[in-house]
């Protein structure tokens, strides 16, 4: 087997069980927000929206990167791990203090008394996860994602059971706040019963580290200010309500699309990173990699977004309604955003990290711009109206550097999606024809109406264009693969 097939085949694999892995965890995140949503009011997930907010916020100065440096310097030595274990626990030390002594202010600036004890309590999330096994990043470099998952189901599972006795029991927000502190300890529990460490003090790697990592940091800092500063300004401006609604709208709308591509972009980075000198074989697994993501999150997202009116009232509630045209707004922000991450893999994997900040500042710039131009600050979906623009266009410039640095073409990748691309389209329109024909009503019987033709559909054609092109290799190639093995093994 040829260096580059085995790449694509063992990029394959990583990405098959990342999927697994991130599908595990959401449905355990599935589970527990449609419980939530029922014990819990929008108001209860307003202050925690803010409170976690703000804490990722002031995370964002320890978010150096140094996970991601690790795995970009691809064989790090022992006082590599010490030196970003100790960069990350003095951060964790530092930032609780801070947040403790803040926390009063931060609670009247929000004008809700209720914060200053929650910030205070969060203040020991800096500590925790400051102290996490930094080693844990080999799972990765070694594309050992069979570690990877163990590490991520099993403290997830634990999180899950917790945070329903503490929201059965207390029925407020503080079940989301303490459920957040358990889910932290278990992670650090598991990471270091995993892969043991004990770490040393240490700053000897870190120009190394810091070098590649500073533009990461930049980059984390891009992130929040185009997602999570909207939790803020819509608690701020709106009312803590709406905060709740747009974090519940985020998170629903974001499992479907973005945490789908999630594992297959995580899976990427390595194999991206090997491949880094080989710009033929970096633009065939990148061609690849953007067929896995469009065929399976695409018309998820597009599904979600036809359906999100029977999906909220039957799935979240009455009290949630709000939330349909902000759910519509953001499943199609977060596919876009999954493509777009993707793209910023690539930039990190050749060394060029300073690409992807480029392209978050301006989509930074770009969502303010359109948000105080058209003021669309009224209402709860405005904001994400806003913020799908800004994705919109940064998405594109995103294509155009790839285009001008490695070569990547835009007629195969369009190429390599426009299957899935269609087959989405007809999917969503046999979705619309049924819902207006049969004059369907949301219940729990339409939405699962809805959900099994979109299945059938988007199969059938997915399948159909595949096969009135000729059977091309492709994604659905080794999906029909893997089908007639299935089969077989069973008869």
């Amino acid at each position: 087997m040829s260096q580059n097939n085995l790449e694509r085949s063992t990029l394959g694999h990583a990405a098959l069980l990342m999927l697994t892995t991130r599908l595990l965890v959401n449905i355990l995140s599935i589970v527990s927000s449609l419980v939530l949503v029922r014990l819990l009011s929008p108001q209860d997930f307003g202050v925690a929206a803010i409170a976690m907010s703000v804490y990722a916020f002031v995370s964002l100065f320890g978010e150096f990167g140094l996970n991601t440096a690790l795995i970009q310097k691809t064989n790090p030595v022992e006082s590599d791990y010490d030196t970003a274990f100790t960069i990350n626990f003095l951060f964790g030390l530092s930032a609780s203090l801070v947040f403790w002594i803040l926390s009063d202010s931060l609670a009247a600036f929000f004008e809700d008394d209720r914060l200053a004890l929650v910030f205070s309590v969060l203040g020991l999330l800096f500590i925790i996860n400051g102290a996490l096994n930094v080693k844990t990043v080999t799972f990765q470099i070694d594309m050992d994602f069979k570690q990877e998952m163990k590490l991520q189901v099993f403290p997830k599972l634990l999180s899950f059971m917790s945070t329903m006795g503490l929201a059965l029991c207390m029925e407020s927000y503080w079940a989301l706040i303490l459920g957040s502190i358990l889910a932290s300890l278990y992670s650090l529990v598991f990471s270091y019963w995993m892969l043991p460490f004990i770490p040393k003090p240490s700053t000897k790697g870190a120009k190394s580290l810091f070098g590649f990592s500073k533009w990461l940091m930049l980059n984390n800092i891009l992130l929040y200010l185009n997602t999570k500063s909207i939790d803020l300004i819509v608690g701020k401006v709106i009312s803590t309500r709406a905060a709740g609604i747009y974090s519940i709208s985020k998170e629903m709308s974001s499992i479907p699309s973005s945490e789908i591509a999630a594992p297959i972009n995580k899976a990427s980075f390595p194999a991206y990173s090997r491949a880094k000198n080989d710009v033929v074989g970096l633009r065939k697994l990148y061609y690849e990699t953007k067929a896995m993501i469009t065929i399976i999150a695409l018309p998820a997202s597009m599904g979600l977004f036809v359906a999100a009116d029977f999906f909220v009232p039957v799935v979240l509630g009455e009290q949630w309604l709000e939330s349909v045209s902000v759910i519509m707004t953001l499943s199609v922000v977060a596919f876009m955003s999954s493509l777009t991450s993707n793209n910023n893999y690539v930039f990190l994997a050749i060394g060029k990290p300073y690409i992807s900040s480029l392209l978050s500042a301006i989509r930074f710039t770009l969502f303010f711009v359109i948000l105080y131009s058209f003021k669309l600050y009224n209402t709860v979906n405005e904001p994400a109206i806003a913020l799908g623009l800004a994705a919109a266009l940064s998405l594109v410039l995103s294509y155009v550097f790839l285009r001008v640095i490695i070569g990547v073409s835009i007629v195969k990748t369009i190429g390599s999606v426009y299957r899935p691309l269609l087959s989405s389209f007809f999917m969503a329109a046999s979705i619309a024809l049924l819902k207006f024909y049969f004059e369907l009503s949301p219940s729990l019987g339409g939405l699962l109406l809805i959900v099994l033709l979109g299945i059938f559909s988007y199969c059938f054609f997915l399948l159909s264009f595949w096969v009135l092109v000729g059977r091309p290799v492709s994604i659905e190639q080794v999906i029909m693969t893997k089908l007639k093995q299935q089969v077989l093994r069973k008869v």
